[in-house]
């Protein structure tokens, strides 16, 4: 690791420990080391410096709270995405399990239906054989029907979550603007 590198990331790391005496020290091999006691005879104390103002202006205090609201707005963002995204799989993906599973049956039910239509016809067996045919369209029918009805209530349930994800935003966003709202002026 590069020297100035090392010493950087070692003032870095002591930085929190300003108030604690800090020794530059000589290693064994002869490289800097930096300790929190003193490592011997040539080990001299060193004076921290922070590159932070011990007050901060009134510029960089707005623009911190700029910051902290900016990022507060994003993170509300954040969570309306994943709460649309987790309601999403919630209500979806079991209809997209009901919807492969009907679509199943509905081939089951065609291929039948192919295969009875194709059959050769029995003497005197017409009459049972259109209502076996009608038996199954009305079976597709009542799957189809079912499963449009379970679509339209899934769209319902996700407009509700839709709100429901909105409103949460909106009472996130309104909390990071109260905290980060410009303190009034005082009137002259």
């Amino acid at each position: 690791m590069n020297a100035r590198l090392g010493i950087g990331l070692v003032l870095l790391v002591l930085a929190p420990l300003a108030s604690a005496q800090v020794y530059k020290c000589k290693g064994a091999s002869g490289e800097t080391v930096y300790s929190q006691d003193p490592c011997g005879a040539g080990s001299e104390p060193v004076k921290l410096r922070s590159n932070r103002a011990a007050s901060e202006s009134a510029g960089e205090a707005s623009n911190r709270a700029a910051v902290y609201r900016t990022t507060g707005m994003s993170d509300a963002a954040i969570a309306e995405r994943n709460c649309l995204q987790s309601e999403q799989s919630r209500i979806h993906a079991p209809l997209e399990s009901r919807t492969q599973a009907v679509n199943r049956q509905v081939a089951e039910l065609e291929r039948q239906l192919a295969v009875t239509r194709s059959a050769p016809p029995a003497e005197g067996n017409d009459v049972s054989r259109a209502t076996l045919e009608s038996g199954m369209r009305a079976q597709i029918s009542s799957l189809q029907q079912s499963l449009s009805a379970e679509r339209v209530a899934a769209d319902a349930q996700m407009s509700t979550a839709r709100d429901r994800c909105a409103t949460a935003r909106r009472q996130q966003e309104d909390q990071v603007n109260q905290q980060y709202a410009a303190p009034a002026r005082p009137s002259p």
